[in-house]
């Protein structure tokens, strides 16, 4: 390594290092709250990658963090939920831009990028590491896209990613059921489980000869990564997949809503806490996921994704579940969130004061479709 972490330029919570052979390590350094995202980050992490984009000195870059109990557990919402309070809408949706920003130009990006998803991987971090072609998660792995606790939406790209998993991406969304790596590689959000230590991957990488190679770089990592890859026995997810497709048929809102809820008895505590995480969640960040992910079933670009996901965050930022949602999560922790009352339990019922009309011909096209508007 050649670099001081002290001399990188981008900011004080980010370590970069030149490495040889072409690549350049990028580590998340915010430990104590598990490597969490605000605006400033962001911000530093798209600069960053987007000099790294055009350096033809760089072939290929490493990222992780600094510490294994977390990749990066997601955006920092006790932030934004402080720029609401205080009225600071356009400061809250500064983060969201610039976050989206960076993970489209990830999901753009040419130059090869391995992601070591040790410990948790959730929410923003997932977006992060969704975004990325190479994605290792180990043993200790957790991955989740968790916003039905908060009151937020699984956004990051998910509404693409998650029903580019049909059955198995709605009901992740619907209850924000942790999945392990076994879980996570089986769906394709993992490309390689590692057993091995993480610098002991990394130094097997930073060793490529990318001249043995002339099929190119990716295919370089893609076979060293190969050689390192272990399978593991199936997770709680694969043994729910029957349950899941039962449950989450996509068809009917309120249908799918009652029949996940309705798992509070079932044998497996993955089911029964996917069944717990629904009810107790916010109704709205349901409905407006469930939604996204029939929107997210049509074919559209990375693009257009985030380009609605910025309009939608927008909303969600200002419903009342969002504020209440992390209060009673993250700020107080009494985890009784008092969720805002719905006159029914169908779609326009639960969105019907805040309709999320966007600019989008599509998804106000998927509104009418089903009675929001």
């Amino acid at each position: 390594m050649t670099n001081s972490p002290d001399s990188n330029p981008y900011h004080p919570d980010l370590i970069v290092e030149e490495a040889n052979n072409g690549w350049r390590i990028v580590r998340l350094n915010r430990p104590k709250s598990l490597h969490a995202l605000d605006e400033s980050i962001v911000s530093a992490l798209l600069k960053l990658f987007q000099d790294y984009h055009h350096d033809d000195a760089i072939k290929a870059i490493w990222f992780d963090s600094t510490t294994p109990k977390a990749f990066c557990a997601g955006g920092d919402v006790r932030k934004l939920r402080q720029l609401v309070i205080n009225n600071e809408i356009d400061a809250a949706n500064k983060f969201f831009e610039q976050e989206y920003a960076l993970d489209l130009l990830l999901h753009n990006y040419a130059k090869p990028i391995v992601v070591w998803g040790e410990g948790y991987v959730m929410g923003g971090g997932l977006g992060l590491f969704m975004a990325a072609p190479f994605r290792l998660v180990t043993p200790y792995s957790r991955l989740a896209m968790p916003e039905i606790n908060i009151g937020l939406y699984p956004d990051v790209g998910a509404t693409r990613f998650l029903a580019d998993r049909g059955a198995v991406g709605l009901f992740t969304g619907l209850t924000g059921s942790i999945m392990t790596a076994a879980g996570a590689y089986s769906i394709g959000w993992a490309t390689h489980v590692c057993d091995a230590q993480r610098d002991v991957v990394l130094q097997k990488l930073l060793n490529i000869d990318w001249d043995h190679y002339p099929a190119g770089d990716f295919r370089a990592l893609d076979d060293t990564l190969n050689s390192l890859h272990r399978p593991v026995a199936p997770g709680p997810l694969q043994n729910s997949l029957d349950v899941i497709h039962s449950v989450s048929r996509g068809v009917n809102f309120q249908h799918d809503y009652e029949a996940i809820v309705g798992l509070s008895d079932a044998r497996s505590d993955w089911l029964r806490q996917a069944s717990e995480n629904l009810q107790k969640g916010s109704p709205a960040t349901a409905a407006i996921t469930w939604l996204l992910w029939q929107w997210g079933k049509q074919v559209h670009s990375w693009n257009e994704v985030f380009e609605l996901e910025t309009q939608i965050s927008d909303w969600k930022i200002r419903h009342p579940d969002f504020v209440e949602g992390v209060r009673a999560r993250l700020v107080d922790k009494d985890l009784s969130p008092e969720w805002k009352k719905t006159p029914d339990f169908s779609l326009k019922g639960i969105l019907g004061d805040f309709p999320p009309v966007t600019t989008n011909e599509s998804w106000n096209a998927l509104l009418k479709q089903y009675g929001v508007i």
